[in-house]
């Protein structure tokens, strides 16, 4: 019998079920924009940000976290990540790189250690589903994708209902589109326009065909960097 392919990545679609308090899901969504940075540095895929972020969010959701580990758990999912989405591509992170990446607070030893929990906890499976895995070599929307992965409002939703709220953002035609899709769509733009307005300029609502993504990623960016330090 074959299996459709939205099907099957829905089967693999991992749903956050353990509730994470709110002092956790600050301190992840400030670890998940770190590991953002550190991804753009290096010019890593979309798809390797999400499932380094997914990676995180299952272990904290799991674990009990001292906030001294966070990086090593952040740069742990990385490599994972890493390893497993870009080895099509020229690019390579070592547990040297990711060390660097750290200042060297962690050992190479503690991180693979790291890495290595994670693993047992996923059993040895990252062929985990992300947004960017419904688009089956479409155009992908990177800006609302990273969008949401980084923002902890979006942690509990799963990546098929993100996928299609992202894939009808723009669309005028609302009338077939479930509920819980238009309510997903209503908080990106809310969201959105909350973040890209400004003290001296109100910007009434977020323009249809661009996000101002310089504008969010450098607040976000700037947020991020002054705690992580």
């Amino acid at each position: 019998m074959d299996i459709d392919c939205n099907d099957y990545l829905r089967m693999r679609d991992i749903k956050i079920s353990e509730p994470i308090s709110h002092q956790k899901i600050v301190q992840l969504e400030i670890l998940i924009h770190w590991i953002f940075m550190i991804s753009e540095k290096n010019n890593l895929n979309t798809k390797t940000i999400e499932l380094a972020a997914i990676l995180i969010k299952i272990y904290a959701s799991q674990n009990s976290m001292q906030p001294d580990n966070l990086k090593l758990l952040g740069i742990a999912s990385l490599m994972i990540a890493v390893k497993f989405n870009e080895c099509q591509t020229q690019i390579n992170m070592n547990i040297d790189d990711c060390a660097s990446q750290c200042n060297f607070e962690f050992s190479s030893k503690q991180i693979l250690e790291m890495e290595m929990s994670i693993l047992t906890l996923v059993d040895y499976d990252v062929n985990i589903t992300t947004i960017t895995d419904y688009y089956n070599q479409q155009a992908v929307h990177s800006d609302l994708i990273l969008f949401v992965t980084l923002d902890s409002d979006f942690l509990y939703y799963q990546k098929y209902e993100l996928f299609e709220a992202i894939t009808n953002f723009y669309s005028e035609d609302t009338e077939n589109i479930p509920i819980q899709i238009k309510n997903v769509i209503q908080k990106i733009n809310q969201k959105i326009q909350k973040l890209t307005s400004t003290e001296s300029q109100q910007i009434p609502s977020i323009r249809r065909k661009r996000i101002f993504k310089r504008k969010f990623r450098g607040a976000k960016q700037q947020v991020t960097s002054n705690n992580m330090q």
